[in-house]
C-alpha cells in the first residue's frame, strides 16, 4: 500500500514513490522524488530543504493486491447509497460526449475572459453546469470515462471540467439535490480561476519554485474567488467553495487552515475531485497514475487530507477500476471498463478490446457480476498503461 508520513518518520530503506506533479497544488511541502532512502543524513537534508510530507510503499501482512485491499476498504461502507437506473451507456455516451466537448469549450472562454479581466457569464455557466448534471444523472460512467479518455491536451481546461464533472457524479451519488449540483459543478469549472492572475513563468516554471513563488501560487484560491466576487450573482456557495477547496481535513490546508466540517462541504468534494484528476492526468500524460492506485494513494491520505468516510464513499462511487480504466484480464486479452459497480467494486462491465499482444480484437461485453456456467471466470488482474493508445481507446466506447 502507499501512505502519505511526515517526513520526520521517514527511515533508510523506505521507498518514495512518485505521485503526479499537479499534486504540488495540494501539497506544497510534499517530497515526490522516487527512491529508496539512503540514510538518516539524507532525512534530515530533506527536513532542512523544508519538505513536510511524503508517499511511501508500506509493507502490511498477507499477500493480497492493492486492488483486494481497496475493496474491503470500500465494501466496509454498507450505508453506500443504491444508484438508480441508468440510461445504458452506449445510449448515453453521445450526449455526454457533447456535453464534455461544449463544457470545454466553455471553460476556455471562461479562462480568456479571466486574462483579459471580464467578468464570467454566470448564466452560460449555469447552463453548462446543468448539462453536466442530466449527463451525472442519466449515465455518470460517461463523465468519468471522458475525463479519463478525452482527447483535448490543455490541462488547464480539462482539468477544470473534469473536477466539475467528477464532482458532480461523487455529488449526485451521495444524494445531493439538482439545485446543489449545479452550484458544485459551477464551482469546479472555477476552482482554479485564480491561477489566472499567477505569472504565467511560475505556473509554467519546469524546476522547484522558490519559497516566494510557492507563497504566490497558494494565493490563486482567493484572486480565485476576489476575480468571481466581479459578478453579484455568483452564489456564496460557489465562492466559498473556490477559496476553500485546498483546505485539509487535519487543518494544515490554506487559505485559512480549516479543519474537518468547518470546511465547506462543496470545497471537500472539489477536493476529492481535485486530487483525483491531478493523480491520474500529467501534461502529455508522462507522469499520469493508474486510476486504481490513484485511489490507493488516496486512502493513504485518510485523516490527514480527507475526511476518512467520505474518501472512502468517494472510492465506492468510482469503482476500484473507474470508467474508462484500461485493464489486463487473466485471460491475457485488456479491456475498457465502461460501467462500475459500487456493490461489487471489482466486478464492474467491461469491453474486450485487444488480444494478450494488444492486437485488436472483435469486441465483446462482459458484466464480470454475471458469468454463469461458462469456464474460467474472466478477472481483471491490473490497470494497465494506457499511454501508447490513449488517442484510441474511446473510439472503442463511441457510439458506431
Amino acid at each position: 500500500m502507499i501512505k502519505k508520513i511526515p517526513i520526520e518518520d521517514l527511515k533508510p530503506g523506505m521507498e518514495v514513490v512518485r505521485v503526479a506533479k499537479e499534486l504540488w497544488y495540494h501539497l506544497p511541502y510534499l517530497y515526490a522524488d522516487p527512491g529508496i532512502i539512503e540514510s538518516e543524513e539524507e532525512v534530515a537534508r530533506l527536513q532542512d530543504l523544508g519538505y513536510r510530507e511524503v508517499f511511501v510503499a508500506v509493507d502490511e501482512e498477507g499477500d493480497e493486491s492493492d486492488e483486494a485491499r481497496l475493496n474491503q476498504f470500500a465494501a466496509a461502507r454498507e450505508d453506500a447509497p443504491k444508484r438508480p437506473e441508468r440510461i445504458p451507456f452506449q445510449q448515453a455516451i453521445s450526449s455526454a460526449m457533447v456535453t464534455y466537448e461544449d463544457a470545454m469549450a466553455h471553460a476556455m472562454r471562461i479562462v480568456h475572459d479571466a486574462k483579459l479581466g471580464r467578468k464570467m457569464d454566470y448564466a452560460a455557466s449555469l447552463e453548462t453546469a446543468g448539462a453536466i448534471v442530466e449527463s451525472a444523472v442519466s449515465n455518470p460512467d460517461t463523465l468519468v470515462c471522458l475525463a479519463k479518455l478525452s482527447e483535448f491536451d490543455d490541462y488547464t481546461y480539462t482539468h477544470c471540467i473534469n473536477v466539475a464533472a467528477i464532482s458532480v457524479v461523487f455529488g449526485e451519488y451521495i444524494g445531493m439535490s439538482r439545485e446543489e449540483l449545479v452550484l458544485l459543478g459551477v464551482a469546479g469549472m472555477m476552482h482554479d480561476l485564480g491561477k489566472t492572475t499567477v505569472p504565467a513563468r511560475i505556473i509554467n516554471k519546469p524546476g522547484p519554485l522558490t519559497s516566494a513563488e510557492r507563497d504566490e501560487v497558494r494565493r490563486h484560491p482567493e484572486y480565485g474567488r476576489d476575480l468571481l466576487r466581479r459578478n453579484s450573482d455568483i452564489h456564496a456557495k460557489v465562492l466559498r467553495a473556490v477559496l476553500h477547496h485546498h483546505e485539509r481535513h487535519n487543518g494544515s490546508g490554506y487559505p485559512d487552515g480549516l479543519a474537518r466540517k468547518d470546511i465547506p462541504a462543496f470545497a471537500r468534494i472539489l477536493c476529492l475531485a481535485d486530487v483525483y484528476d491531478a493523480l491520474t492526468s500529467d501534461r502529455c500524460y508522462k507522469n499520469a497514475i493508474l486510476p486504481n492506485k490513484a485511489l490507493g494513494i488516496m486512502y493513504g491520505m485518510r485523516d490527514q487530507d480527507f475526511d476518512p468516510t467520505e474518501v472512502q464513499l468517494f472510492i465506492k462511487c468510482l469503482g476500484i477500476f473507474p470508467a474508462g480504466s484500461f485493464v489486463r484480464l487473466n485471460t491475457g486479452e485488456y479491456a475498457l471498463v465502461f460501467e462500475s459497480n459500487s456493490r461489487e467494486p471489482l466486478n464492474p462491465k467491461i469491453r474486450i478490446i485487444m488480444d494478450a499482444d494488444m492486437k485488436p480484437i472483435r469486441t465483446r461485453d462482459v458484466d464480470l457480476t454475471q458469468q454463469f456456467d461458462r469456464g474460467k471466470a474472466i478477472e481483471i488482474l491490473e490497470c494497465a498503461d494506457p499511454s501508447s493508445y490513449r488517442r484510441t481507446l474511446m473510439n472503442y466506447l463511441a457510439p458506431n
